[in-house]
């Protein structure tokens, strides 16, 4: 079996290099499973991008860079990963490794079972270890107060955790379906695969939040976080598969290789 992990990372540099030195590729080698990481950075001022293609050179192999300056923000980073990623399971998290890794401890022995894990912060058994900042919390609020009201998912409490895993044929065509670029590509991926029916396991996590990170400008943010969300309501019968690309996708989940995988 073999993994793909995506870091989509902006201005974070420094932090997502010593997390995958430190943290990732400890862990990742101790699972005993071919893995890749693909660090999508797309937005990151000329001083990181410098930083980051200078890092590269000390980093092994299985780490890849996927390079872009369009500035269209995390929905398209993780995009471009997925489009490029070569592994049989397809993942993503957040360069500040916000949620705990061993997350993975519990995909593992039933990542067969399931298309896609959700990452959650607010389900039974997970822990919040330290706290956002009132203002995003009072944004986190909101939007999963409006998510639950205009798209009505079952069993997910927790729709932005950055944190998610997908049999690789079914990331691939959420990648081939997905038209936000910010950050409520998150929502568009679970209707796309909600409206045609596919599995969602959540997971809940230990999760921190990492000070350095922040929203600069909240009101536009969250402004273009809702614009987002009309458009996905908008999509959805190009969200809608054809029974031949439900078949194909089927079949090349047929041909997965690890779904026995026990650690």
């Amino acid at each position: 079996m073999k993994l793909s992990i995506i870091f989509p990372v902006k201005n974070q540099t420094a932090k997502l290099i010593q997390n995958i030195k430190s943290k990732a590729i400890p862990y990742y080698d101790s699972l005993g499973l071919d893995y890749e990481f693909l660090i999508v950075s797309d937005g990151s001022d000329e001083p990181n991008q410098k930083a980051m293609s200078l890092a590269m050179k000390d980093l092994p192999k299985q780490v890849r860079l996927v390079s872009y300056q369009n500035h269209l923000g995390k929905g398209h980073n993780v995009q471009r990963g997925i489009l490029e990623a070569s592994g049989d399971y397809i993942m993503f998290m957040d360069a500040d490794f916000a949620t705990d890794l061993h997350a993975l401890d519990v995909i593992l022995p039933q990542i067969d079972k399931y298309d896609c894990f959700v990452a959650s912060r607010h389900c039974a058994g997970a822990q919040i270890l330290s706290k956002q900042t009132c203002t995003r919390r009072l944004i986190s609020w909101g939007s999963r107060k409006l998510i639950k009201m205009k798209f009505h998912f079952q069993g997910l409490s927790d729709t932005q955790c950055g944190y998610k895993l997908f049999k690789a044929p079914i990331a691939k065509m959420l990648a081939k379906k997905q038209t936000c670029d910010g950050f409520a590509f998150d929502v568009e991926y679970l209707y796309i695969l909600s409206l045609n029916h596919y599995s969602i396991k959540e997971v809940p996590v230990q999760w921190s939040d990492d000070p350095d990170s922040s929203i600069s400008r909240p009101a536009k943010t969250s402004m273009a976080f809702y614009k987002e969300m009309k458009l996905i309501k908008k999509n959805k019968a190009r969200y809608l598969l054809t029974a031949a690309e439900k078949n194909d996708i089927a079949e090349a989940k047929k041909t997965l290789v690890g779904d026995s995988y026990a650690h």
